[in-house]
């Protein structure tokens, strides 16, 4: 495969405590048949050894930018991708790694539709041994993608496995703090991006996913930020359908007093009865195959509140689950 021409492109990598996965994610970025690319990559202030592996490459192209106190991955993102200098900008997280072809891919495909400024690519999910669980393709259409957007079952890229063209970062800017360590900030960028900018995908399987129990969204407990974390995604599609209709929204109106009737009308029935984040936790650890960690949280939620005839449903439902898995 040829290219007609060499972009610069910036990778972001923003890291922390990632020292069991860091190694195979620079690796693969360095096997890159691709090779005109710039690594920005930071240590958020890891507690393990992720900030040493980072520093025993040797490789012009890999500039750090390492932070003594954890930033969080928002800011950290936010940082990198103003010192960003490439045409194009994509993105790796440290835990996960990419296929030898990717930057080739996405690189020829915006040469060959300046029309397009997003592309994504399709992904492998894998497990810590390396096994692929499953894989997700993204619609091309661009008419598909911007239904997509605003739909709350099927959104159209991985956010991570995006490249964008540089003016996009420049004209939209990065994650809103709104969603500082409470997740979706990377849906609510780019439904952004795709509102001034034309997106596509293509159905190529070269990024690969690992899926994090220790990330933003699986954290549990009763606190503000938990309970956020859980209606977090239907406070974006809210503020992204005001978009749709008026151009704006309550983040962009700095409208305080909008925006905290907006919580208050997601967050409520999690703070009248806090057992419903446990059962709501459990619910999704059965889903995704986890009974113990299922029956687990709905013990808790029984103890939360043991007078909710849902939380003993929910522990019968995990015992069922156990018993026949």
């Amino acid at each position: 495969m040829t290219f007609m021409k060499q972009p610069l492109v910036s990778v972001i990598m923003p890291a922390y405590n990632a020292e069991k996965y860091i190694m195979q994610s620079l690796h693969s970025l360095l096997a890159q048949t691709y090779t005109n690319w710039e690594l920005l990559v930071a240590d958020d202030g890891s507690v393990d050894t992720t900030r040493s592996l980072i520093d025993s490459f040797d490789d012009t192209r890999i500039f750090r930018f390492h932070q003594a106190i954890n930033q969080g991955y928002l800011k950290t993102w936010n940082s990198l991708l103003q010192k960003a200098r490439g045409e194009y900008i994509t993105f790796l997280d440290a835990d996960d790694y990419i296929q030898e072809e990717r930057l080739l891919l996405l690189v020829n495909f915006l040469n060959s539709h300046p029309d397009v400024h997003i592309c994504g690519t399709g992904i492998a999910f894998v497990d810590n041994d390396q096994q692929v669980v499953g894989e997700r393709t993204y619609p091309s259409d661009w008419e598909q993608i911007q239904t997509c957007l605003y739909d709350p079952t099927r959104f159209p890229f991985c956010g991570s496995a995006v490249m964008i063209r540089r003016e996009v970062a420049e004209a939209v800017g990065g994650y809103r703090d709104f969603f500082d360590r409470v997740g979706w900030e990377d849906h609510d960028w780019l439904i952004r991006c795709c509102e001034r900018y034309k997106a596509s995908n293509i159905p190529n399987i070269v990024y690969y996913y690992r899926h994090n129990p220790s990330s933003v969204t699986r954290a549990i407990d009763v606190s503000v930020r938990s309970v956020r974390k859980l209606v977090i995604k239907k406070i974006g599609l809210e503020l992204a359908n005001q978009r749709l209709q008026t151009r704006t929204d309550l983040l962009m109106c700095n409208d305080q007093a909008g925006l905290q009737a907006l919580i208050d009308k997601y967050e409520a029935p999690y703070r009248k009865d806090p057992s419903r984040i446990y059962r709501m936790m459990s619910y999704r650890s059965l889903q995704e195959g986890d009974v113990q960690g299922g029956l687990s949280l709905a013990l808790q939620g029984t103890r939360q509140n043991p007078l909710h005839l849902s939380n003993y449903l929910m522990i019968f439902r995990s015992v069922i689950r156990r018993i026949f898995s």
